[in-house]
């Protein structure tokens, strides 16, 4: 017999809300989840717009929210502009799961891919805090983060070592393989100076650059031999 999906199991209702229904002081929290990208054409510049779902089971609530932002289809990127709802989301998550300054960069370059994976499969549940819109043409409020859980087996699984990391990721390869052809020593803080020089050199793209540097991040600062 051939398997087409069909199940006995029944699905949890959930009451569907709106990003347009909340106001300034408004909190949610519950799983979150970054559905499909759909690009679209608007003049001669292309969009990608995707849903984000915030599902609460305890008042059985689902908060469903739309970003749109310019996208290239050739790096499969977005294009996140400061003062945009998806820049202040964006922007306040990096700040509470990696610790980064708030208004770290001035622009995001947003690879949907590894965004999309991350989300999905390592975060469990958000706190977002409404918050006035900086950009009074989108009609809708802000969404700040304020807390993030991170899925247990995400931080267990994380790599212990530089090299069992650069196994996992080219760009940290790269960098590991410059120094140990140098002969320099390998240290999280030299593989975060050879990243910056590729990204300076044009060697690597920005997307890979802060990516890598994430991935470090999550090394313990002992982590400093070969």
């Amino acid at each position: 017999m051939l398997d087409f999906g069909l199940t006995d199991l029944v699905p949890e209702e959930y009451n569907t809300r709106l990003w347009s229904e909340l106001v300034d002081g408004d909190e949610i929290t519950g799983k979150i989840l970054i559905g499909e990208l759909e690009r679209s054409i608007i003049g001669e510049r292309e969009f990608a717009q995707f849903y984000m779902v915030i599902s609460n089971s305890r008042d059985r609530s689902k908060w469903v929210c739309k970003f749109s932002s310019p996208y290239s289809p050739e790096t499969d990127t977005v294009h996140i502009a400061v003062g945009s709802a998806l820049y202040t989301f964006l922007d306040s998550l990096h700040h509470v799961v990696n610790r980064t300054p708030v208004n770290w960069k001035e622009n995001y370059y947003l690879h949907f891919p590894q965004f999309q994976k991350t989300v999905n499969q390592a975060l469990d549940t958000v706190t977002v805090k409404a918050v006035p819109p900086v950009n009074d043409d989108e009609g809708l409020v802000n969404l700040v983060v304020t807390s993030a859980v991170i899925k247990p087996e995400t931080t267990s699984s994380a790599p212990a070592t530089i090299y069992s990391l650069a196994e996992k990721d080219p760009t940290i390869l790269q960098a590991y393989s410059s120094l140990r052809n140098k002969g320099d020593r390998i240290t999280i803080k030299n593989i975060s100076f050879q990243l910056k020089s590729f990204f300076d050199d044009g060697d690597i793209s920005e997307v890979d650059y802060e990516n890598a540097l994430s991935a470090l991040k999550r090394l313990k600062p002992s982590v400093d031999y070969l």
